[in-house]
């Protein structure tokens, strides 16, 4: 349920999972099962989510401040950044519909979108520079660890004209995220977020997606800007204010 106020709530429903767990087998040809490496996370993905409101996890919910319901309330969906060729953001990057390729050493690892932005988790224990906040990048800062075999990122010093989705979702300055990577299978991974920014949102929260590997040979990059055409033609969200729905449509997914 969503309200005016300091307390709008987006309620979620259930998560899937989609962790495999099929019966094992004894047999040569089994090999597929016991090769999984948790800790390899190369190659090419996808886990898209135009709303992150249908991806919290059970028991989640989104309060805004004032500031934030505001913002909210009143979002105008043609000057999304990407109508005018800006970088997505982390979040909203890892969950379009265009894939990703994660290229990953030991010191570092990082993350190729189609539409030429990337992503770097440092991972040679290194902290946040000291001037980040003063020098905010469109990913962000990202730095890594291993907590056994989940890669855990710690991001900030995001720009704050990025979004966090294609729903309006938005942030400040003072975004905060805390991204857990768990491998579920040799071809899946979930990608679980906790969102902080204390200007937008009254308390943190989170979202998980389901990723799964893509059997593509390579990206195609496509940048944007490339005879862009249609931003002039983009129209403002009917109304100058529009009310926050009182309700989303119910996530529970069909069994």
């Amino acid at each position: 349920m969503v309200r005016r106020g300091l307390t709008v709530v987006l309620c979620s429903g259930l998560v899937l999972l989609g962790v495999s767990c099929g019966a094992a087998s004894s047999g040569e040809g089994d090999a597929s099962a016991t090769a999984m490496d948790p800790r390899d996370f190369n190659g090419i993905w996808q886990g898209a989510a135009t709303d992150l409101t249908r991806h919290l996890l059970p028991g989640e919910e989104i309060v805004l401040t004032e500031y934030g319901a505001e913002k909210y309330r009143t979002v105008d969906h043609a000057t999304f950044p990407g109508n005018t060729c800006l970088p997505y953001g982390p979040n909203r990057g890892m969950a379009a519909t265009n894939p990703y390729m994660i290229v990953q050493t030991p010191e570092v690892i990082a993350v190729l979108t189609e539409h030429i932005d990337y992503r770097i988790f440092h991972m040679d224990g290194r902290e946040h520079p000291e001037d980040i906040m003063d020098y905010p990048e469109w990913m962000g800062h990202s730095i890594g660890r291993w907590e056994a075999d989940v890669l855990v990122v710690d991001t900030i010093g995001i720009r704050p004209e990025t979004w966090l989705d294609r729903g309006g979702l938005q942030h400040s300055e003072q975004l905060h995220l805390v991204e857990r990577f768990e491998k579920t299978g040799p071809d899946a991974f979930t990608w679980t977020v906790t969102v902080e920014d204390p200007v937008f949102y009254a308390k943190p929260w989170t979202y998980q997606l389901e990723v799964e590997r893509l059997d593509f040979p390579r990206l195609m990059p496509a940048r944007c800007a490339d005879g862009e055409v249609d931003a002039e033609h983009m129209l403002p969200t009917l109304g100058a204010e529009h009310e926050i729905p009182p309700t989303f449509p119910d996530q529970t997914p069909e069994p």
